[in-house]
């Protein structure tokens, strides 16, 4: 039955280190597509176990087991192993294709990025009050763009000013990321170095026979060239300081892929095609990204440069120059930042920077218009409106609302009787009145009883 995956680690790594490559591998090589469908037509398939048997042989190959020396002479027996053709093939494709090593605009990303940050932290330490606000404005968005568009702009000239002398800058590039008349040759993905021309166009050809389309690409040629070797293993580079002027386009090329920070990336390839032929039993021995065990390699033998490394940010930028080299460019002097007026800057530069608009004023708050007639209208007053407070005032207190007075209730009297009204209204007015008195009647007088 096949070997276990114990957590979702090893499921995601089966599937980004076997999985996708085999399918692009297949995809891509049609003889090995057509090789895997003849197998598998003539191959029977595998018996059928049920899920419920050998249930004590499934706990035990799931729990973790001790890790002896033996366990880890065979991980690094396999890693230390050569490249087949197939595996060298998918590491020129992921070096080539994904990568993107030998583009130009690839290269000056990365750059660009470390010097905007660069700058950016001088600017906020360093620089005088004018050139700080001058780089670094703080707010909303839209109020600290022009000083991101002038860091673009510094950052650029910095890195063509490094790449003019190693010889590999290319006039014809633009400004990255300019917002203000952006031009075609400011796409990076776009960029090429002056010698990608004729039969050095290097591009990177995709499809289902993109290998047998990619075999002069430098990417495919460099990843050949070190066929046989072993892991530990590493071929010297010749000293170079810098590209002639006069350099063939093979010299560029060769220049451009023996440079550390493109080996680098070749050698992540391949060791990412070596972890992918380990057993899934023993890929969980293999500790840590592998960026960092290529680090670990090259520290041991000596090829590894401190300051490519920035501890501040945790951030790694290979760099142009081996150690047996002469040293890469020194970083420029930002300064002379302070005096804009003094510093070198080429006359496309300076416009570039001119153009940048200010940065953005607060939006004003809208003022207020009165009424024409304030006190005419059905519903009209009689004085003139006061006009809305900021909403940044404080809420005025509101007056309670009066409270109702109450009416003091009159005693209650009981209603007079019909000839008790009539008598009032008789002493009122007796004159008008109406109503007669009425006659006395007589009063009857009791007999004496005589007997």
């Amino acid at each position: 039955m096949p070997s276990p995956l114990f957590d979702d680690m090893q499921i995601a790594n089966a599937l980004r280190n076997e999985a996708l490559p085999a399918s692009e591998h297949l995809a891509d090589n049609s003889l090995t597509r057509d090789r895997a469908l003849r197998r598998f037509d003539r191959d029977d398939p595998p018996p059928y176990v049920s899920s419920t048997e050998d249930d004590d042989e499934d706990i035990a190959l799931l729990a973790p087991r001790p890790v002896d020396s033996t366990m880890l002479d065979e991980l690094n027996r396999l890693l230390e192993e050569p490249l087949d053709d197939d595996q060298r093939d998918s590491a020129a494709w992921h070096l080539g294709y994904y990568s993107r090593a030998y583009n130009p605009g690839t290269r000056y990303d990365r750059e660009a990025k470390f010097e905007r940050d660069h700058i950016k932290r001088w600017s906020e330490t360093k620089a005088n009050n004018d050139t700080r606000d001058y780089f670094v404005q703080y707010g909303p968005a839209r109020k600290g763009r022009a000083g991101r568009e002038r860091l673009n702009i510094i950052a650029r000239r910095n890195i063509k000013r490094r790449w003019q002398k190693l010889g590999v800058w290319n006039h014809e590039w633009g400004i990255p990321d300019r917002e203000n008349d952006p031009q075609p040759n400011d796409n990076t993905r776009t960029w090429k170095w002056a010698w990608q021309h004729g039969d050095a166009t290097a591009e990177w050809h995709t499809g289902l026979d993109g290998m047998s389309q990619n075999q002069q690409h430098p990417s495919t040629r460099t990843v050949r060239l070190r066929q046989g070797m072993r892991r530990s293993e590493h071929s010297p580079v010749l000293p170079r300081s810098h590209l002639r002027g006069d350099a063939s386009a093979s010299q560029a090329e060769s220049f451009i892929t023996s440079r550390p920070w493109f080996m680098f990336l070749v050698e992540i390839s391949e060791e990412e095609q070596s972890y992918s032929r380990l057993p899934v039993k023993t890929k969980r021995l293999y500790e840590g990204s592998t960026p960092a065990n290529i680090r670990g390699l090259w520290e041991e033998r000596g090829d590894w440069k401190a300051d490519w490394r920035d501890p501040s940010r945790g951030e790694t930028l290979i760099g142009w120059k081996w150690r047996h080299e002469s040293p890469s460019p020194e970083p420029e002097d930002l300064s002379g930042l302070d005096n804009l007026s003094t510093f070198e800057l080429t006359p496309s530069e300076v416009d570039a920077l001119e153009a940048v608009p200010p940065p953005s004023p607060p939006t004003p708050r809208p003022a207020y218009i009165p009424p024409a007639n304030p006190g005419t209208g059905l519903f009209g007053r009689d004085g003139p409106e006061s006009p809305p407070a900021a909403p940044s005032e404080e809420p005025i207190e509101q007056p309670p609302p009066p409270q109702r007075r109450r009416r003091r209730r009159q005693p209650s009297t009981q209603p007079l009787r019909r000839s008790a009204r009539i008598a009032a209204m008789t002493s009122k007015n007796p004159a008008t009145s109406r109503v007669s008195k009425a006659p006395a009647l007589p009063r009857r007088r009791l007999r004496k009883n005589t007997t």
